[in-house]
This record gives C-alpha cells, structure tokens and sequence, in this order.
C-alpha cells in the first residue's frame, strides 16, 4: 500500500504541466512545493452541496482539487448570491483574500461549496504561513498564486462590468470551458449577475441580446 505521500505525489502527477503553466512556476520551484506540501496534505472528500468554507467563520484552509467542481460566492446582505470563481480539477479552491484576511482575526467574505461531489487535498493555511516564515516554503511559491488570482480577480471585474450579457456568457465558456455541463444555470447565472431566466434565453438565442435582467 503507497503512503500518503506517495499517493499525493501521484495524484497531482497528473496536473503538473497545467499547474506549471498556470502559475509560472519554474520546475525547480514547482518540484520544491510539492516536496514541502506532500508532508501537509491531508485527503479529504465532500459531498455536494456540503461547504468547504464558510461565510463568516475565519478561513483558515485551501483545496486542491482531484475531481469534482467547488464553487466560492457569498451572500449579500439583502439576500442575494453572488458567485466569485470555480474550480475544477487541478485547481486551487479557496479564497485568498479570506486567508489573508483570517491573519488579521477578520472572518471570511465567502464560502466555498462543493458542486459536484469534490475528492481534494487540504492544506491548513497557518501552518503554510509559518513554514514561509521560517524560510522552508518559498515565498515564491505564495507569491505567484497570488499573482494568478489578482490577474482572474482583474479580469472578472472587466468582463461583469463592462460588457454584454452575451460577452460575459462568452467569456465565461472561455475561462472555464466544459464547466457549463457540470453546474446548475442558477450558479452561472450568479457569476454572470443575470436571472437564470435570462441566461437560459440568452443560452438559446444567437441573435445580440438587447437588454440585461438583474
């Protein structure tokens, strides 16, 4: 029977390139995270609709994803859901802003709920921090995992902003392509910020959408 770490190592084996290409790592810095995270995962499994973060309770871990979709939104305070982000296999679910933030004793903005049934890896965010701290974790390796989702953050606030629902629905396809079939309109419809109405008519036109129902 392989160890944890064994298994770890041959679970995320089969994201390397992807990872790598996502966040610019070099494959010396890559191979020296996963040196330090192979002793830290801890295999965990949930089911749909089960949380893997809650709104309002300081966050305190981070996921990666084997299979399964997660999905990180938060509630307004007049009710409303409003979705932030996906992630799918090989990618980080979480939010980085609530880790931060988790530092200074602040709960998290967000929560993050398992679409589809989720296998991941957990990794308890204090204990990354104190391993940068004392120099064994590379601040790098922090660093352009922030650098990727400033860049996601940046272009999500463009897309929701200024253009179309149409573009947005396209653009949307384009960040996450094949997601469309595995989550609910009700979910896209609260990335995009449209009625899941609308969405389903704009899903069957062609022709330009005129109007935009929020």
């Amino acid at each position: 029977m392989k160890n944890k770490n064994e298994a770890f190592l041959d679970d995320v084996g089969r994201f390397r390139d992807a990872m790598m290409t996502r966040y610019l790592f070099s494959e010396a810095i890559y191979n020296h995270m996963l040196d330090i995270l192979s002793a830290l995962a801890r295999p965990v499994t949930f089911r749909k609709g089960e949380l893997l973060q809650h709104q309002g309770v300081p966050a305190q871990s981070c996921y990666w994803i084997m299979s399964g979709v997660a999905r990180t939104a938060f509630i307004t305070e007049g009710g409303a859901e409003v979705t932030l982000r996906f992630a799918a296999e090989g990618e980080m679910a979480g939010a980085h802003e609530d880790v931060l933030a988790a530092k200074v004793g602040l709960p998290a903005r967000s929560f993050v709920v398992a679409e589809q049934p989720v296998e991941a890896y957990e990794f308890h965010c204090p204990e990354l921090g104190r391993l940068m701290a004392e120099g064994r974790l590379s601040f790098e390796v922090s660093a352009r995992f922030l650098e990727y989702n400033l860049k996601k953050q940046a272009r999500r606030t463009y897309v929701v902003g200024s253009v179309s629902a149409r573009e947005r629905l396209a653009a949307f396809r384009e960040e996450y392509p094949g997601l469309e079939n595995r989550v609910t309109q009700k979910c896209i419809a609260s990335y995009l910020g449209v009625t899941p109405q609308y969405l389903s008519q704009l899903s069957r036109r062609r022709e330009p959408a005129n109007s935009l129902k929020c």
